[in-house]
């Protein structure tokens, strides 16, 4: 029979300090997807937050893609107090 290779777990990330502060994560986006959604939930009553990714929310393969962390932004978002 075949060996059964060990699961590798990722490391936990670190904490977000964002979502400490009722800040939710919804996803990293570039250009007119970013912008749509900005504006889609200002429309919908949200706050919102566009923050640029650090290597830690790239994948280990994209970790070097310096245009990725100047161009992408993660939108963040926020029920108003």
């Amino acid at each position: 029979m075949g060996r059964t290779l060990p699961v590798v777990e990722p490391p936990d990330p670190p904490p977000d300090p964002l979502i400490a502060e009722g800040w939710e994560r919804r996803f990293m986006a570039v250009g007119p997807r970013l912008e749509e959604s900005r504006a889609l939930y200002e429309r919908l009553g949200f706050l919102v937050r566009l923050e640029p990714p650090t290597a830690q929310d790239l994948r280990e393969e994209c970790g070097d893609c310096h245009a990725a962390l100047q161009l992408y932004r993660i939108l963040y978002t926020r029920r108003p107090a």
